[in-house]
C-alpha cells in the first residue's frame, strides 16, 4: 500500500475507533466530494439536543510542525473552504491525526489492549472566511490547530453537544 494512503487510512481509523469508544455512531462518506470523511452522531438525545451529529475531515501527518502550542498544518484551499465559514446544517471540524513515522507502530497489540498511536486534534473553521480560488490565488493555507484541542472521548462528546470549549483559530 502507498505510504500516504496507509497513513491516511490509519488517521481515519483512529477517529472511527475514538467515536466507537465513546458509544457514538459513525458513517463514512462513500465519496469525498464535499470535504467530509466521517459523520459522527449520538444515537438519541444528548442534553438538550436530539440526535446531534458532526462532520469531520481527517488529515494525518507523521512529521508535525509544532510551534507555540499549535500544530501548523497546510491545507489545500479547496479543503479549507469545505470547512470554513457559517451556514452548515451540521457542524464541521478538521481533525489532524499525528501518526508514527513507521507503519508497524500504528497499532500495538497485547493480550490486554490495543494502543493506537499517537493522537488526534480538532479545529473549527466556522469563524473563518472562505478563501478565493482563482488561478493567481494561493493553492494552500496554513491552519493552526491548538494542542489543547486534543480529541478524546470527552471532547468528542462536547463537540456533539455544541460546546467547543473556548477553541481558537
Amino acid at each position: 500500500m502507498n505510504r500516504n494512503v496507509h497513513q491516511g487510512l490509519h488517521g481515519e481509523g483512529f477517529i472511527h475507533a475514538l467515536a466507537c469508544a465513546a458509544g457514538f455512531t459513525t458513517a463514512r462518506m462513500n465519496l469525498d466530494l464535499d470535504g467530509v470523511d466521517w459523520q459522527i452522531a449520538h444515537p438519541g438525545p444528548r442534553g438538550t439536543r436530539r440526535s446531534p451529529r458532526i462532520e469531520i475531515q481527517v488529515k494525518s501527518t507523521s512529521a508535525p510542525l509544532i510551534t507555540d502550542g499549535t500544530i501548523q498544518h497546510r491545507l489545500d484551499v479547496m479543503h479549507f473552504n469545505h470547512l470554513a465559514g457559517p451556514g452548515f446544517q451540521v457542524p464541521r471540524f478538521l481533525s489532524v491525526v499525528i501518526v508514527p513515522a513507521a507503519a508497524e507502530h500504528y497499532a500495538i497489540c497485547s493480550d490486554h489492549h490495543m494502543r493506537l498511536s499517537t493522537a488526534a486534534y480538532w479545529l473549527s473553521l466556522a469563524d473563518r472566511d472562505t478563501l478565493p480560488t482563482g488561478t493567481d490565488d494561493p493553492k494552500s493555507v496554513t491552519v493552526k490547530v491548538p494542542l489543547r484541542n486534543l480529541l478524546t472521548v470527552d471532547t468528542l462528546g462536547r463537540l456533539l453537544a455544541g460546546d467547543q470549549g473556548g477553541a481558537t483559530r
